[in-house]
This record gives C-alpha cells, sequence and structure tokens, in this order.
C-alpha cells in the first residue's frame, strides 16, 4: 500500500510516496544523504542538483554491476542444478547396483552355506589319521653316546650305536710318506697333509 513520506536530503525537504516501510524509507534516505554528503566534502564547488545527479550515477552504476553478477550467479546456478541433478541420477543408478550386488552376494553366501552343509557329513565320514604308537623300548632307553676329545671318529661312530657290529675301518698305506705326516685334531684323522 502506497503511503506518502517526507525527507530530508542534503538539506532539502522532499515529499514521496512509496510502497515501502517507513525503516526501508529511512535506510535508503540516510544512505543518499551520506552519499551526497560525501560528494560536497569532496567536491565543494558542486551544487545540490549535480550531487544529487553524481549520486544517482553512482547508483545507477552499482545496480548494473549487481545485475551483472546476478546474472553470473543465475547461470552458475543453472549449471550447478543440471550438474546436481546428473549426479543424483548417477548415485540412484549406482545405489541401484549397489543393491543389487548385495542380492548377489546373499545368494552366493547361501549358495557357500549349502556346499558347506552338504560337505561337513562327508568330511566327517573319511577316515582319520592316526600315528602309529612309538616303540617303547626306545622310549625307555634312549641311547647316549660321550665323546671324549682323544676318541676318534671311527671310535665315535662306534660308540653311538652298540647294538650294531662296529665297522672297521680300513686304512691302507698308500705310500710310506703318508704315515710320517702329523695327524691334525681327531676330526680330521682320515686326512693327512698327502691327501689334501
Amino acid at each position: 500500500m502506497k503511503q506518502k513520506y517526507s525527507i530530508t536530503v542534503a538539506d532539502m525537504e522532499l515529499n514521496i510516496i512509496s510502497d515501502a516501510s517507513p525503516d526501508e524509507v529511512e535506510n535508503i534516505v540516510g544512505m543518499l544523504d551520506r552519499r551526497m554528503r560525501d560528494i560536497n566534502l569532496k567536491s565543494p564547488r558542486c551544487t545540490k542538483n549535480e550531487a544529487a545527479i553524481l549520486c544517482a550515477l553512482a547508483y545507477c552504476s552499482e545496480r548494473m554491476a549487481m545485475q551483472e553478477a546476478f546474472k553470473k550467479v543465475e547461470k552458475d546456478a543453472f549449471r550447478f542444478s543440471a550438474e546436481n541433478e546428473k549426479l543424483k541420477k548417477t548415485i540412484e543408478t549406482l545405489q541401484e547396483e549397489v543393491d543389487n550386488l548385495r542380492k548377489d552376494a546373499s545368494v552366493m553366501r547361501s549358495i557357500l552355506d549349502h556346499a558347506a552343509a552338504a560337505n561337513a557329513p562327508a568330511k566327517e565320514e573319511k577316515p582319520k589319521y592316526v600315528p602309529k604308537p612309538f616303540n617303547k623300548k626306545a622310549e625307555e632307553e634312549p641311547q647316549i653316546s660321550v665323546f671324549e676329545e682323544s676318541a676318534t671318529a671311527a671310535e665315535a661312530i662306534a660308540e653311538a650305536a652298540p647294538e650294531k657290529e662296529a665297522p672297521v675301518v680300513v686304512e691302507e698305506k698308500t705310500s710310506q710318506k703318508s704315515t710320517s705326516k702329523n695327524r691334525v685334531g681327531a676330526m680330521f684323522d682320515f686326512l693327512t697333509f698327502s691327501d689334501v
């Protein structure tokens, strides 16, 4: 509803008719008054009419810039809404695929469970491996061989297995020189320097 207002801008009293509320009219009048006073402070030779025209030009240029920015934002919003719709459709198709995969997985799980249940009695029917018991004599009487530092390898082998006949080591004399050379340690009694 249109109302009549009396306003004062740059010490000029004006009567206007507007649809705006009194608070909106006061805000607009305050902005216009400050802008005209700023113009008069920057150029004191400027008249009030010229200041009003300059103020109107400034507001018009700001309005045009805002309209261009609004158009750009509106285009971006339209583009983003189109992309948003595409993404919503993609999400719906992906959700359907996930649901189908979950159904397939549940079917596969049930098939595997049935197969496992069918194979369970067959596994129970198979004879289990039962290891043979050890010889009690071997458990009761472990045979331990004791090695002495002076014992030769042939004597150590003979002491390790007393139940069997001790192997006889026959040393053949290849030459007279091999017997005259020194032997190194009990572990190497079969090897001589000539053999190496």
